[in-house]
């Protein structure tokens, strides 16, 4: 995580790390009371339990760490009006063969390709800043994909 950028999230993503915040602070006060409970003076080496509460307050800290930068470094998308896309757009493409797609360019914390959300650096969410008609090549990892941009929304 590049603590010098700004993080790209739209108002539902910015409300789910919040959310995310919530349980996580929820859950490190659980882990400190079983890491409280798991001490006993002088048999710490041997102790599972301690070392399990150990290791999960270790975990719950850096994520903790990690969703505060991002809420603290938050950018919030603004629904796009552009005819050309980016972050925030919603872009309807067709590829050669004939098939068709629909992404929404999203910053890369809310990044979820199954469900169409493309992250705005990943090669494709870049290839895709065009307007309707542009033709555009990107490079994957399955070799070269073409797609033509039929709608930004």
């Amino acid at each position: 995580m590049d603590l010098t950028e700004p993080v790209l999230l739209t108002p539902e993503g910015l409300e789910k790390l919040k959310r995310d915040l919530e349980v996580a602070l929820k859950r490190r006060v659980e882990a400190g009371e079983r890491l409280k409970e798991a001490f006993q003076p002088g048999d710490i080496e041997d102790n599972p339990e301690y070392e399990q509460a150990k290791e999960e307050v270790g975990l719950l800290d850096s994520r903790i760490y990690e969703l505060q930068e991002m809420i603290g470094r938050a950018e919030i998308i603004k629904e796009s009006h552009s005819s050309v896309a980016g972050p925030g757009s919603t872009v309807d493409v067709a590829d050669h063969e004939g098939g068709s797609e629909t992404y929404h360019l999203v910053g890369a914390v809310e990044s979820d390709p199954s469900a169409g959300r493309i992250s705005v650096d990943s090669p494709v969410g870049r290839a895709l800043g065009k307007k309707k008609g542009d033709r555009v090549t990107v490079s994957v990892p399955a070799g070269s994909l073409t797609l033509t941009i039929k709608a930004v929304r």
